[in-house]
C-alpha cells in the first residue's frame, strides 16, 4: 500500500463508473481489472455493478483497514443511519477529477454461508460524496447484478447491518 498522491483510486474508480455506464445504456482471479472485463463482457448481461472496498489512508488511525460510508435511511419517518463498507460508484461530480457520488450497497442472500459469507449484493439508494484522493487502496469484488433498491424490501436490512457490524468489530 503507498501514501503517494498518484490518485490510483481515482483512476480505478472512474474506470469502474465508465463500464458500468456502458452496461447501463446499452492475470489475478479477483481484481478490479477483471471485474471490469466481466462486467463488459457480451456473456454477463445481466451484470450492473462492481462492488468494491475503499481503503482508508496512511494519514487515517486505520491505515489500510476498509472505509465504511454513513448514510440516512427514513423508515417509517423516522431517521436511521446506517453504514457499509461495500460501494457502487454512481458518478463522478462534474468539473472534478476525484469526487464521485457512491452509493451504499448491503449484503444481501446469506444462505449456505459460513463466516460472515454472503452470494448478493442489494442496492440501498443511500449516497454519499467522496473525494477519493483520500484512500490508499481499493478492493474489488466480481461484477455482479445488484439488487435495485426498490427490491431492497426484499433484503433483511438489520441482518445486513448486523453482519456489517460484526466486520467492523473484527477490525
Amino acid at each position: 500500500m503507498s501514501c503517494k498522491n498518484e490518485r490510483c483510486v481515482c483512476e480505478k474508480v472512474r474506470l469502474i463508473a465508465d463500464a458500468q455506464d456502458q452496461v447501463n445504456d446499452h492475470c489475478c482471479t479477483s481484481s478490479c481489472e477483471r471485474s471490469i472485463d466481466e462486467l463488459l463482457s457480451p456473456t454477463s448481461s445481466d451484470k450492473n455493478t462492481i462492488p468494491f472496498l475503499l481503503l482508508c489512508g496512511c494519514e487515517s488511525k486505520f491505515p489500510g483497514k476498509p472505509f465504511f460510508g454513513t448514510g440516512v435511511k427514513v423508515d417509517d419517518g423516522c431517521f436511521k443511519t446506517v453504514h457499509s463498507p461495500f460501494f457502487r460508484v454512481k458518478k463522478f461530480v462534474e468539473g472534478t477529477e476525484c469526487c464521485a457520488i457512491l452509493e451504499l450497497l448491503f449484503p444481501h442472500d446469506r444462505s449456505d454461508c459460513k463466516h460472515r459469507g454472503f452470494r448478493r449484493f442489494a442496492r440501498s439508494g443511500i449516497c454519499l460524496e467522496v473525494d477519493l484522493s483520500c484512500f490508499t487502496g481499493i478492493t474489488c469484488f466480481p461484477a455482479v447484478n445488484a439488487d435495485n433498491s426498490n427490491t431492497m424490501r426484499g433484503c433483511d436490512l438489520d441482518a445486513a447491518m448486523d453482519l456489517i457490524e460484526d466486520m467492523r468489530d473484527d477490525l
